[in-house]
C-alpha cells in the first residue's frame, strides 16, 4: 500500500525538522532551518532520475556500478607499412578501393529530465509530515512566551 522507502525518508526528514529546535538560534532561525530540512527531505523523497525513473540511490548505485566495471576496447591503429595493391583472381579488375577511417569516440552528454513520483507516493504523507512539523513548532512557540503573545490578542 505504501512504499516504505518514501515514508522512511519523510519520517527523517521530519524528525531532523524537529531537531532542528534544538539549534542555538533564534526561533525564527530556527523554522526556516527546519522548514529547509523538510522540504529537501520531500524532494528527495519524490525524486527519480534517469530516463527510467529510479530513486536517486539506484541511480548511483548504477552509475557507480558503470564506471568501475572494465571496458571492451578496440584498438584500431593505422597501418604501419602499406603493401603493393596486387589484384587477385578472385577481385574484379574495375572495382575501386575506398578506404574509410575508423570513427573516433567523441562522448556525448545526454541529460534525462528530472521527475517528481507525485503519484507514486502522494500528496498525504507530505502533508502529514508537513503539519506534524508544524504542530510540534507551534507546541514549542506556545512553551517560549506564545502562549502570552496570544493572551495579548485574547482579551
Amino acid at each position: 500500500m505504501f512504499n516504505n522507502r518514501d515514508l522512511g525518508i519523510l519520517g527523517s526528514g521530519a524528525l531532523l525538522a524537529i531537531l532542528c529546535l534544538f539549534l542555538p538560534i533564534s526561533f525564527v532561525g530556527k523554522i526556516v532551518v527546519g522548514f529547509l530540512v523538510l522540504v529537501g527531505f520531500m524532494a528527495l523523497a519524490l525524486l527519480r532520475l534517469g530516463p527510467d525513473r529510479v530513486p536517486p540511490e539506484v541511480w548511483i548505485a548504477r552509475r557507480f556500478r558503470y564506471a568501475m566495471q572494465t571496458r571492451q576496447y578496440v584498438n584500431q591503429q593505422t597501418a604501419t607499412r602499406k603493401t603493393e595493391h596486387v589484384q587477385t583472381p578472385k577481385q574484379k579488375p574495375g572495382r575501386p578501393v575506398i578506404e574509410r577511417k575508423a570513427p573516433s569516440f567523441t562522448p556525448q552528454t545526454v541529460f534525462h529530465p528530472i521527475d517528481l513520483a507525485w503519484n507514486e507516493v502522494g500528496v498525504y504523507p507530505l502533508l502529514t509530515a508537513l503539519l506534524g512539523v508544524l504542530g510540534v513548532y507551534f507546541a514549542a512557540w506556545l512553551a517560549n512566551g506564545g502562549a502570552e503573545e496570544l493572551s495579548i490578542w485574547f482579551r
